[in-house]
């Protein structure tokens, strides 16, 4: 599997942080789904975009987390990174098998996380 068309969900309150990924996804080859800075938009995106993998920041802010968008995504069978700048013991919510990448987070990390979730995308 290439990048090409490979469509990349990405959700992530900073927006700055947000179209910084969808400049470095897009730079690689991938298509962009969103991004969402927003829980209700990402939950809707979520249920109903044609997405093949995804990027969650765990903390949306007010006190709002990614998890109901996670639960979505893996109702749906599709994988997806936890991005953060948590310790993966101070989130509640996170299943062992899950992936995380501690922000900052650079093309390579984003590279690097995608093919451990993706393991035929190509090297």
């Amino acid at each position: 599997m290439a990048s090409d068309n490979l469509k990349v969900f990405i959700v992530e309150d900073e927006v700055l942080v947000a179209f910084e990924m969808t400049d470095t996804l897009e730079d690689m080859g991938f298509e962009v789904v969103g991004p969402s800075v927003h829980l209700e938009q990402a939950r809707q995106a979520a249920e109903t975009s044609d997405i093949d993998v995804a990027f969650l920041d765990v903390n949306l802010g007010r006190g709002k987390t990614s998890e109901p968008i996670a639960q979505i995504l893996k109702r749906r069978g599709i994988p997806f990174v936890y991005i953060t700048a948590y310790d993966r013991d101070q989130i509640s919510f996170i299943d062992e098998q899950d992936k995380l990448v501690k922000k900052p987070i650079s093309g390579n990390q984003l590279l690097n996380a995608l093919r451990q979730v993706l393991p035929e995308l190509e090297k």
